[in-house]
């Protein structure tokens, strides 16, 4: 179960889908609508919608956790009628809201005939609604029920254990990488970094920002820093994604004078085809759990400059793989993107650093983590049940 928004937990959740496909697993994927990008029957997961037509309300950048209560009703129902048909081993989610209530309600119905049931918390389901007054005690309650409960950084996982009382904190299984299609461009690659900007080899440094235009998201550093880097050096900003704080972003860049400077690409599905053609990576935000934006910007050999939050740690090593400035301090963070861009052999020394690094996340890996995860949850279940229910050798 995941949300149908361009969040780094569905980009996640269907890419784990799809791996466990081609592995030979029957997979089943439920979702409140379409989920944003490609999705067929190529790639080997039934999707099954709680609501079959996209609301054009449904932004496709927004996180619509809280659900109406006849759109969690039927995908309810939808659980229930699959897991009776197919005789489903797992129920696995990624964002605890509103999905930690769907799987609590197949427990409390089908008792013991429930699937073994795994959670994975992303960022804002521990940092928001954990903090919330009403949900907060209902989702302890809720991920109380799980078999099994996972988060993608160390960071993250300490503070799901601090915000919600958990005895143990979840398993840490990080996000990861195709690497396969996110990697350095070669001169085999033709198009791909395609954004030498249509205009040949430029001496301009590319800056690429790629995100969901959340309040989280600290936009208005993003420009501040960049803004500044412009200031001493001939740059652009290169901006992939939509969201709420887009209009006010676009508003200061026009205000300072550089809109000119950046270019708004939107919503992409090619991000992999863009990133190889960009020079520097530049978050700003307030919290991350992990950050996937920066994780495949650096296995296409692209440096990160980010924030020194949540999880970015566990993922970007400082003056290896790119810089992480104390939050707000936008004068470390400008002083350490001119020198690098400024310093060539520096630079590719870092390209070649980030992307060994980002070697580390690779999916094949990964996902074989989770699949272990799934073979001994599924094993502590047959043992629990006894003999008379356990599985053919």
């Amino acid at each position: 179960m995941c949300h149908s928004s361009c969040g780094g937990s569905v980009r996640v959740a269907t890419g784990l889908c799809q791996e466990l496909a081609r592995r030979g697993h029957r997979v089943h994927l439920f979702t409140r609508t379409t989920p944003f990008g490609h999705w067929g029957q190529a790639d080997g997961v039934v999707l099954h919608r709680a609501e079959a037509h996209y609301d054009k309300d449904l932004h496709p950048a927004t996180l619509f956790a809280e659900w109406p209560a006849h759109v969690f009703e039927t995908l309810l129902f939808i659980l229930l009628q699959v897991i009776k048909q197919e005789g489903l081993d797992f129920l696995h989610y990624h964002y605890a809201v509103p999905f930690a209530y769907l799987a609590a309600e197949v427990k409390l119905r089908l008792k013991g005939e429930a699937p073994v049931l795994v959670g994975t918390l992303h960022g804002t389901d521990v940092g928001h609604y954990g903090r919330d007054f009403d949900q907060g005690p209902r989702l302890s309650r809720a991920l109380r029920e799980l078999d099994g409960l996972t988060t993608v950084s160390l960071s993250h996982a300490h503070l799901a254990a601090e915000v919600f009382g958990l005895e143990r904190p979840p398993e840490v299984i990080p996000n990861f990488v195709d690497l396969t299609k996110f990697r350095p461009p070669s001169d085999q690659d033709g198009d791909k970094g395609e954004l030498k900007m249509k205009g040949g080899e430029s001496e301009r440094a590319r800056i690429i920002h790629i995100s969901n235009f959340r309040p989280v998201k600290n936009l208005q550093s993003m420009a501040r820093i960049f803004i500044d880097i412009r200031r001493q050096i001939d740059a652009e900003l290169w901006l992939i994604g939509d969201g709420p704080e887009m209009d006010q972003l676009k508003a200061v860049l026009e205000a300072e004078g550089v809109k000119k400077d950046v270019h708004f690409m939107g919503l992409r599905q090619d991000v992999d085809c863009v990133l190889p053609g960009a020079d520097l990576l530049l978050m700003s935000s307030l919290y991350e759990s992990f950050c996937l934006s920066a994780l495949e910007a650096m296995a296409c050999g692209v440096p990160v400059l980010a924030p020194m939050v949540g999880g970015l740690p566990e993922v970007v090593v400082h003056e290896k793989t790119g810089f992480l400035f104390p939050p707000q301090d936008h004068r470390a963070a400008v002083s350490w993107a001119v020198n690098l861009l400024q310093d060539k052999i520096e630079h590719v020394t870092m390209r070649t650093a980030a992307a060994a690094r980002a070697a580390w996340f690779g999916q094949e890996r990964i996902v074989s983590v989770y699949e272990d995860l799934y073979g001994n949850l599924l094993s502590a279940k047959e043992k629990r049940r006894g003999p008379a229910h356990a599985l053919p050798a």
